[in-house]
């Protein structure tokens, strides 16, 4: 296992059953971080916190659906017990919607404003003791390039324009506390998202999630001095959003 300043603080990350959440709670295991998983299916989530203890990193799993908040609470409140505070939050739950304003259906506008954007605030809210108890601590948001230019979705558009702002009101919250909070806009990854095979395109068109999981990495062990409040990753192909 690398030697990190990781070593030995607790990093929460959630959406981490796949994608660029496991490969973000594959990396911060790695770097020596003990891992609490949050993600709604359990059995993806076991398998991930299993390859990350193969791997001789420590991983607790904890099912919770992020737009409940309280699920959020209960778990916010085990991971408070188990590790007392938490020097990583790293929101990454994400859901798709509708893509266009026509084919919106108030269900799809609740579902998708509850994960991409309340349960941001739910978690980082519950956690905050944690987060202050710590040493220093730095928060991710993870968006994407509908935080910058919005799109048709008008959910999808919705929850991450908002999340821009939330990233900023955790920032000036947390900036007498020693806490970071910095949102990260990653273009098109290789995730499987919307339902795309992975694996056809290019790594200059879609850039494998460990790749963005080294830079949440970077950003996180970086000197606790400064603080990046935005970061935009994108394709080489498609160097702008």
């Amino acid at each position: 296992m690398a030697n990190s300043h990781l070593k030995g603080k607790t990093a929460v990350i959630t959406g981490a059953s796949h994608g660029l959440g496991r490969a973000i709670a594959l990396k911060l295991a790695a770097l020596g971080a003990h891992t609490a998983l949050l993600a709604r299916r359990p059995d993806p989530l076991n398998e991930v916190a299993q390859a990350i203890r193969d791997n001789g990193g420590k991983a607790s799993p904890y099912a919770c659906d992020v737009s409940d908040s309280v699920q959020v609470r209960a778990t916010a409140k085990g991971i408070r017990d188990a590790f007392g505070s938490v020097e990583i939050l790293v929101n990454n739950a994400g859901i798709p919607a509708p893509r266009s304003f026509e084919e919106t259906e108030i269900a799809d506008w609740d579902a998708v404003i509850g994960v991409n954007l309340s349960g941001v605030f739910y978690l980082t809210r519950a956690l905050w003791e944690p987060l202050i108890s710590a040493e220093s601590a730095t928060v991710v948001n993870i968006s994407g390039g509908a935080g910058l230019r919005g799109g048709g979705s008008p959910a999808y558009g919705s929850s991450k324009f908002g999340l821009t702002g939330l990233n900023y009101a955790i920032a000036q919250a947390g900036k007498d506390h020693n806490i970071r909070s910095t949102i990260l806009y990653p273009g098109g990854m290789d995730t499987g998202w919307r339902g795309a095979k992975i694996g056809e395109l290019p790594r200059s068109q879609s850039m494998d999630p460990a790749v963005v999981a080294d830079m949440v990495a970077h950003l996180v062990d970086s000197p606790p001095e400064f603080v990046v409040n935005e970061a935009v990753l994108n394709p080489l192909d498609h160097p702008f959003m």
